[in-house]
């Protein structure tokens, strides 16, 4: 009687473990309405090539109305005419387009290829190719050219709710353009699905829809490679006076390969540089700092003497003229050595925001994403985006 009673005890536990629970039980979080980025892949091209792998539509962008229909693109141009467009020999009548994927079908432009809708704009001849795609799915191909796969877990969940936020803060501030950023290092770098890797993919889904906020809003969450030893305050480079987006002391970055910098360029392309930008004070004689940050101890603005006169410079203009590859950021010396002028400084990048390097080795001693975009963004708070402003 033992014996029979345990087995039937046995079975009974077991059917609870194997009765399938039902579907209608559940709660699922509704899927949210797509968030959609606009990145310009292409700006102001002659001609842009095109292959779609599979069964595509062409729709004029403004009427709505179906233009071509295919099943398959083998590589070709897409180039502006008066009229609209030209593909594949066939003119397309309209003055900007949408081509849409059917099904699971994707869309290579110049060689990447794109998750998403491809939208093309014309000015004149010249071509803007934007590629719509969700946020989610944007942020799969900016976040392996920004930080590197193999970090820390908690640095690159860190590194993908700042890029979120930044991305939807560019969505709010540009209704009225074509696109919301670029896929160059003038927003954040984006490369489409060629970019995509299983870690920083991963990062960004065990983030989806944080974003970080400031008095219940999104703000523009930048960052940067390195600081050097302290981020900037973001007012002096783009007059935004926010609390998360001033200057912290950062101790966490002394180990990063771009911590120390030193750069060298001749006297003469210097000097063609900064006449082609309409500094022109003849032949270099020296440089002097006029304004220094004294929190960050970034140049604020450069006197540039020459033989033909002197011009002040504001530090920003400065390194945008030389080349940030050239001076990686505005916390430097310039001299002059004969006929080469020396650049040696700290850090890479415009010390706004989040140093990435600071992240890396802020994770690696054991802080978790917000506690590294808290330290980065003071006074910042993780939201879902459903509750931001």
């Amino acid at each position: 009687m033992r014996t029979r009673l345990s087995f039937l005890m046995i079975c009974a536990a077991i059917s609870v473990v194997i009765t399938p629970i039902c579907p209608c039980a559940q709660d699922p979080a509704a899927p949210r309405e797509p968030i959609l980025v606009r990145v310009a892949v292409a700006k102001g091209a002659d001609s842009v090539k095109i292959f779609i792998a599979g069964n595509f539509k062409i729709i004029d962008y403004l009427s709505k109305s179906v233009i071509l229909e295919e099943k398959y693109l083998s590589e070709t141009d897409l180039t502006a005419t008066e009229t609209g467009f030209k593909l594949d020999g066939k003119e397309l009548n309209a003055s900007a387009i949408s081509v849409e994927p059917v099904g699971g079908s994707r869309v290579y432009i110049n060689g990447r290829i794109f998750r998403g809708e491809i939208r093309v704009f014309k000015d004149g001849n010249k071509l803007t190719v934007v590629n719509a795609v969700d946020i989610e799915e944007y942020l799969y191909g900016v976040m392996r050219n920004e930080v590197s796969t193999w970090w820390p877990m908690e640095s690159l969940k860190a590194q993908a709710i700042a890029a979120r936020t930044y991305a939807l803060n560019q969505i709010n501030e540009s209704k009225a353009k074509d696109y919301d950023v670029t896929a160059d290092v003038g927003s954040q770098v984006y490369g489409g699905i060629f970019s995509e890797k299983w870690r920083t993919n991963r990062a960004v889904d065990e983030t989806r829809d944080k974003v970080l906020t400031y008095d219940g809003a999104v703000f523009p969450a930048f960052f940067h490679a390195t600081c050097g030893g302290s981020t900037f305050d973001a007012a002096y480079l783009w007059n935004i006076d926010l609390p998360p987006l001033k200057g912290v002391k950062c101790r966490w970055c002394r180990k990063s390969p771009h911590f120390n910098w030193e750069k060298w360029l001749s006297v003469t392309e210097t000097e063609e540089k900064l006449a082609a930008a309409g500094y022109s004070v003849g032949d270099i004689i020296g440089f002097e700092t006029t304004k220094r940050d004294p929190f960050s101890a970034r140049i604020l603005e450069l006197k540039i003497k020459g033989d033909k006169g002197e011009s002040v410079i504001l530090a920003k203009d400065f390194r945008r003229i030389i080349g940030a590859d050239i001076v990686r950021s505005t916390n430097f010396k310039v001299t002059l050595v004969g006929e080469y002028v020396a650049f040696e400084g700290l850090g890479w990048g415009h010390g706004v925001g989040m140093c990435q390097w600071g992240a890396y080795y802020m994770s690696r001693a054991g802080k978790n994403a917000s506690e590294i975009l808290e330290f980065y963004y003071p006074g910042s708070k993780i939201t879902d985006y459903k509750d931001a402003r």
